[in-house]
């Protein structure tokens, strides 16, 4: 647990008596795993959150493996104390190829894309790109894309087209539940299906699985906008086909069960984006607000930059 003082440059904690030995850095680190619990002076956090019941998860990038496998459980059995559950390594994130280091100075800086892009859509990118075994290589103009066509185009679209339709063919008032419409069976699956695929993923720390089911919601409410065609049954409707006006009810219905869906699912993984959809989502003295856009499109406002 300490090393030379020579060795470690001067730098440590000096062993009580004995002033040619330091602290060994990985020994005082781990240890702030249990000590910032309360470890030893009888705090109920230490016990909530180490001894109870339950996984113990620890979650570490490939380049500290050997401290956190082999240092750390060695010292926890040296002192009785119960072993992690899991050991949950992550791959590095690169740029350009590079690792992505403080101390080389490569890659890019997460204040500055948020400042510039928005936490969404790095947030997005995180979840959405960077797999669970493997390193990812950042770049802003793969992330610009990935908002652009899955934020803005995507969720954010599906939200506005559906509070709009609500708005201009029912006066801002949500149609009573109705059943499934016709053709509309893959998007009342991808609502349904959707918490337990995540908390399944989760369970295995997979972000891109759990995304890809917040995403299907979306994806398949756009396919079913586009296949059934309200503007058509409103058009229809207002003809004097009454048939078509409760065919419009049931599809305004059941887009509006994907949005509220959407809200809900997204809350984890992006919480701004998801209070939006939720404020949407919400009537006021019995009618729905008016349909303001859920993200912004990135790549516009980085080609005039460029």
């Amino acid at each position: 647990m300490s090393r030379p003082a020579e060795r470690a440059g001067g730098w440590g904690i000096p062993v009580p008596g004995d002033p040619g030995q330091v602290i060994y850095v990985w020994f005082d680190a781990l240890c702030n795993y249990v000590t910032a619990l309360g470890y030893g002076t009888g705090n109920d956090a230490y016990q909530q959150w180490w001894v109870s019941e339950g996984r113990r998860v620890h979650l570490l990038g490939k380049g500290v493996l050997r401290f956190h496998a082999v240092y750390w459980p060695a010292m926890l059995l040296s002192s009785g104390q119960p072993l992690p559950t899991d050991i949950v390594v992550h791959d590095y994130l690169t740029a350009g190829g590079r690792k992505i280091s403080k101390s080389s100075g490569s890659g890019a800086d997460p204040a500055e894309l948020t400042a510039e892009y928005g936490t969404d859509a790095v947030r997005w990118w995180l979840l959405r790109e960077v797999p669970r075994v493997g390193d990812a290589d950042f770049a802003v103009e793969r992330m610009i894309a990935r908002a652009d066509d899955e934020l803005a185009n995507g969720l954010g679209n599906l939200v506005n087209r559906a509070i709009a339709m609500i708005g201009r063919y029912r006066d801002g008032r949500v149609p009573g539940p109705e059943p499934v419409p016709a053709g509309g069976e893959d998007l009342d699956a991808a609502c349904r299906q959707a918490a337990g695929l995540i908390a399944a993923a989760l369970e295995e720390f997979d972000f891109r699985q759990a995304t890809a089911a917040v995403w299907a919601i979306a994806d398949e409410a756009n396919r079913f906008i586009n296949r059934v065609r309200p503007w058509e049954l409103a058009r229809a409707e207002r003809d004097g086909d009454t048939s078509a006006g409760r065919m419009l009810d049931g599809v305004l219905s059941a887009l509006f069960g994907a949005c509220v869906a959407l809200g809900a699912e997204l809350a984890p993984f992006l919480p701004d984006a998801a209070a939006h959809i939720a404020r949407q989502c919400t009537p006021r003295e019995g009618r729905l607000p008016d349909a303001v856009p859920v993200f912004r499109r990135l790549g516009v406002t980085a080609g005039r930059r460029a």
